[in-house]
């Protein structure tokens, strides 16, 4: 091989070193952004928050919505860590941007409707828990939370519509059937009281949840006795 061949063989070699370099750059470069992108800020948020670390969560659900402020999901969750720490202001922005964002997710409005009531905005309240109901009814978590505006407002007979709907929907939940029970108690209907309690116990045995019910009965009968 000449020595003109020698030379133009390294040359090429070098070229290709070259690109390949530059190539390696070019994808290290694209990786890094779309880590940086990537909603895993969210994630950790996510378990922040079940970990009972709100503060944590939103230092790290914020640097997310600054990241990607089009993201309902990181709104939402950090309306959800305000909400722990009582911020209820920083909640309800937040769960708004979220509504705004991703109008027909019934969780968003129900965090919202939460937080409304928190603040003591029943009428936003019920309208938010309302809506969450009306795009997922088969939730029970929204009918129970409905069930609590409606039983702010002194609507007992329609918060038992609502808590009966959560029953059907979790027949196996022992702490539905409690929650319909104590409000059966307080509108005074006796025989449907004591099928909810007896349905508590059944389900939740020796539990906590089947103490509170056999203790709630017994109270019941002793209100029973003395009006009679």
């Amino acid at each position: 091989m000449t020595k003109q061949a020698d030379d133009a063989v390294t040359a090429s070699l070098v070229t290709l070193g070259a690109l390949t370099a530059a190539a390696a750059i070019v994808v290290a470069f694209v990786l890094g952004v779309a880590r940086w992108q990537s909603p895993a800020s969210v994630d950790d948020g996510v378990r922040s928050i079940s970990d009972g670390h709100y503060s944590s969560a939103v230092r790290t659900l914020l640097a997310a919505v600054a990241q990607a402020p089009a993201d309902a999901r990181a709104h939402y969750y950090l309306g959800l860590a305000y909400a722990h720490l009582g911020v209820q202001t920083g909640a309800i922005s937040q769960f708004q941007d979220a509504v705004r964002l991703v109008p027909r997710e019934p969780k968003f409005h129900a965090g919202l409707g939460r937080a409304y009531r928190e603040v003591g905005d029943r009428p936003a309240a019920r309208g938010e828990l309302e809506e969450a109901v009306r795009l997922d009814p088969d939730e029970p978590r929204y009918q129970i939370g409905l069930a609590g505006i409606l039983l702010d407002d002194g609507q007992g007979a329609a918060a038992i519509v609502r808590l009966r709907r959560a029953a059907r929907l979790r027949p196996r939940a022992a702490e539905v059937h409690l929650l319909l029970a104590t409000v059966l108690d307080r509108a005074g209907d006796r025989s449907a009281t004591v099928q909810e309690y007896d349905e508590t116990r059944r389900l939740a045995g020796e539990g906590p949840l089947g103490e509170i019910a056999h203790q709630a009965l017994r109270a019941a009968g002793s209100r029973e006795r003395s009006v009679q």
